[in-house]
């Protein structure tokens, strides 16, 4: 019995889904090695390769373990997990190691948590489980009062770190939840409409000026379209306009070291050595990689130290200047992969709390690879987001871990009752043309008996 347990869930298993997030487990700690391997007089077990190689180790082990656990087991633990990450939110606001400006981690000797990294699940997790009982409509606010209260707790108490990258995470995971839970997409739009109007309307330029008019017209255009009561488009329309005057009082209320960022993504020349070094010099490590790279180990800027930070936020920098643009096209088709795998997940379960995680899993990974990728080109300012499965990281390395075995272990449906075509449309690739191949077969041999029992 224990055994047909097992194989049962072996039989939910997406072996494409598998295999590539190891095969970019692997491209991880082949980059990390490659950038941290030359640090003389530290033993072997204190690199960051190796403590990388560990922090996946236990995240198989864990991800193992959690194959045998139901869907229910995360609805009734998300309760109690949303609560503990406010308590470790709250609690790395007094006590947490201050690197960089930033206090973010708790030091517990052999490891270095990082609370925000486990909040992020922790909310996935509860709001996941709030819009899969309850749905909202855009047109009865008393069904935001909730999903807003358990959004803008976390929110802040990130943003006090401070950590404005990763409280747009939370942002980032409650619009993809609400949109899955059954908003239209203009309306997540009117709802994310005044951040575009504060970040439009800061520069007292001209072109940003009309680029904000310009977007005050499409709002209202699209207001029009929709026919909401004349109520709520007023509202929009106004709190538009007001946020849209406001930027200047939201701009003071950002960190020096923040501003700062702003100002050298516009133009990384203004401080050459100070914030805007990090970004000239990721950008001449990608662009020296050419089209094949450097080749494994023989980056420059890596191996002479030029590039601050190359093992976490700028290992995209490290890919590029030793495997040039055909190994950056290849992670990202990976990526690529693992994004529409999950996304696969999240449209064939018919169970909406599996469809909101899985739906906010991908919206995490999605906003890490676009903004750290875009951050080490000079697309978007410097931010403390990691790449996934790529970066150094004990506490982000756990986080993509999950992720990946939430995939994994609900990646098929079960099968017992389904038709064929029904287990082929939740079947992996590889188990989908296996199908179809037995099918076929079995279609032949009916064929053949029957023509002999005829011809008898």
């Amino acid at each position: 019995m224990k055994k047909d347990s097992i194989l049962g869930k072996t039989k939910k298993m997406d072996w494409l889904f598998i295999v590539t997030t190891f095969v970019l487990m692997g491209i991880g700690v082949l980059l990390v090695y490659s950038a941290t391997a030359s640090t003389p007089g530290i033993p072997f077990y204190q690199n960051f390769w190796f403590k990388q190689i560990i922090y996946f180790t236990a995240g198989v082990v864990v991800a193992v373990g959690l194959t045998l656990v139901k869907i229910t087991f995360w609805r009734n633990l998300a309760l109690p997990l949303y609560l503990l990450s406010i308590v470790l939110l709250v609690v790395v606001l007094f006590f947490a190691g201050d690197v960089k400006g930033a206090g973010r981690w708790i030091d517990l000797g052999f490891f270095k948590l990082q609370p925000s990294e486990f909040a992020k699940i922790a909310y996935l997790l509860m709001i996941s489980t709030w819009l899969s009982r309850h749905p909202v409509d855009f047109l009865k606010l008393k069904t935001f009062l909730m999903p807003f209260f358990l959004f803008i707790v976390p929110f802040v108490l990130v943003l006090r770190q401070p950590d404005l990258s990763t409280a747009l995470v939370f942002t980032m995971v409650t619009l993809t939840c609400l949109f899955m839970a059954g908003l239209h997409l203009s309306e997540v739009f009117f709802i994310v409409s005044p951040f575009f109007s504060v970040i439009l309307s800061h520069s007292q330029i001209a072109y940003s000026q009309l680029l904000w008019g310009a977007f005050i017209c499409i709002l209202g255009f699209l207001l029009y379209r929709r026919r909401l009561p004349i109520v709520f488009t007023c509202v929009i329309f106004l709190v538009n306009i007001f946020a849209g005057y406001m930027s200047t009082m939201a701009w003071n209320h950002l960190e020096p070291h923040q501003q700062k960022r702003v100002e050298t993504f516009f133009n990384p020349m203004a401080d050459p050595k100070g914030d805007g070094y990090q970004v000239l010099q990721s950008m001449t490590a990608i662009g020296s990689g050419g089209v094949t790279g450097k080749g494994y180990g023989n980056g420059t800027q890596t191996n002479l130290s030029f590039l601050p930070e190359e093992h976490t936020d700028f290992i995209f920098s490290v890919l590029g200047e030793q495997f040039g643009l055909m190994g950056c096209l290849i992670v990202l088709g990976l990526y690529f992969l693992f994004l529409w795998r999950a996304m696969e997940i999240a449209k064939m379960y018919s169970h909406p709390f599996v469809t909101l995680v899985t739906s906010g899993v991908c919206a995490i990974f999605f906003f890490h690879i676009t903004v750290n990728i875009a951050m080490t080109i000079g697309l978007m300012p410097v931010t403390g987001l990691p790449l996934p499965f790529l970066s150094y990281g004990g506490s982000f390395a756990m986080t993509c871990m999950f992720g990946a075995t939430f995939g994994m272990v609900n990646t098929q449906q079960s099968q017992a009752d389904q038709s064929p075509v029904g287990m082929r449309r939740a079947a992996s690739p590889t188990k989908k043309m296996a199908m179809v191949v037995s099918e076929y077969l079995a279609d032949i041999e009916s064929f053949s008996n029957s023509s002999s029992a005829t011809t008898r």
